[in-house]
């Protein structure tokens, strides 16, 4: 089965930040319903893709586990 792929990447850390900015502007009083839905749909694309991100990280094991194990 082929893997789904991402078309563009962002790191998580500007991911995370934006997140936060998409966030202070739904919450605005400024924005108009259409944008607003706009916003929404797009937090739940980049919270989707962050997710797959920490579900996908390889596990980082020390080198010296094995050693320590034997």
């Amino acid at each position: 089965m082929r893997r789904k792929s991402c078309g563009w990447f962002m790191p998580e850390a500007d991911m995370l930040s934006m997140l936060r900015f998409i966030d202070e502007k739904i919450r605005s009083r400024m924005i108009d319903a259409r944008h607003q839905d706009v916003l929404v749909r797009l937090r739940e694309i980049l919270e989707n893709d962050l997710d797959d991100f920490w579900l996908n990280r390889p596990s980082i094991e020390p080198a010296n586990t094995q050693e320590e194990a034997a």
